[in-house]
């Protein structure tokens, strides 16, 4: 008997346990990939995510008093502002804010959790301070007629 009797024998898994072990989860996920595809259909979403200005305050970090009030609109260059009582108000809004605007050109403004703060025609307040846009350059939407804009530096409510 030789010292290399273990190699003699025959493999646990044969040319077709092999074939078998790979193509049935292959065949497996299409099958899942093609369910997901079907179910999905029709429930496309052609939003289109837009910047907003955004500043690097955060919760928890001091914050102005000012009170900030409008209702959610859009202007013709997807910019979101404020229409206030003495016109529109151009906000900075917290880190992590973005907008999405769906094809009939309605915006919907998320904050940095992913949570719904308000869509176009929604009242909403907030606390914050007011100053020259110069200190946050580079932002998107902000007014170059020598305005002010107001920093959102606290959680934006939805008001009647």
């Amino acid at each position: 008997m030789s010292g290399y009797s273990r190699w003699d024998q025959k493999p646990a898994l044969g040319r077709r346990g092999m074939v078998l072990a790979v193509v049935i989860p292959v065949l497996i996920a299409a099958a899942a990939f093609g369910v997901v595809s079907l179910v999905s259909r029709g429930s496309e979403s052609t939003a289109t995510t837009i910047r907003v200005p955004t500043s690097e305050w955060i919760p928890g970090q001091d914050a102005g008093d000012a009170l900030i009030v409008g209702v959610i609109a859009v202007d013709d260059h997807r910019c979101v502002y404020l229409q206030g009582s003495e016109g529109r108000l151009w906000p900075v809004w917290p880190a992590g804010f973005r907008g999405k605007l769906d094809e009939a050109g309605h915006v919907t403004l998320y904050d940095g959790g992913d949570n719904v703060v308000g869509r176009d025609g929604d009242r909403v307040q907030a606390s914050g301070s007011y100053s020259p846009p110069a200190a946050y350059a580079g932002e998107p939407c902000l007014p170059d007629d020598g305005g002010e804009v107001a920093a959102v530096q606290s959680e934006v409510t939805r008001v009647d």
